[in-house]
């Protein structure tokens, strides 16, 4: 697993219901996984893969729509507000940004990526002169 989240809330919505779950505070051990979450991509809870409906970053909260089938055939179906559950980010998402960052050369203040916006945004703010 990557890490937990917590079952924050549950709505119902016709037969299906919608679950929404909260990422502990974030610590240096615990960094943001929101990154990863997009609105119709995919996270796996408990072992389920599940299409996202919405990811709210500012209070670290996604949600995911379970209709009546799903319910009653995986165990979140049956999981209640306070309930932890086990979280695992689409790897696609994971693969995308290790690409990237060997493409431009890591993290970091002498980055490739970061000597290339500098030089363009030097360039902008000559051309109206700014600078």
């Amino acid at each position: 697993i990557d890490t937990t989240a917590t079952v924050v809330d549950r709505q119902p919505d016709g037969d299906a219901v919608i679950i929404t779950f909260e990422f502990a505070e974030l610590t240096p051990e615990r960094p943001s996984l929101l990154a990863y979450l997009i609105p119709k991509g995919y996270v796996t809870i408990d072992g389920a893969s599940l299409t996202l409906t919405s990811v709210d970053d500012a209070r670290r909260r996604f949600s995911v729509v379970l209709i009546q089938h799903t319910q009653e055939k995986i165990s979140l179906g049956k999981k209640t507000v306070g309930s932890t559950v086990n979280i695992e980010v689409d790897e696609v998402g994971k693969y995308v940004e290790k690409s990237m960052l060997a493409a431009i050369g890591g993290r970091g203040e002498n980055t490739q990526l970061r000597k290339m916006v500098e030089k363009i945004v030097e360039s902008v703010l000559v051309k109206k002169g700014l600078l």
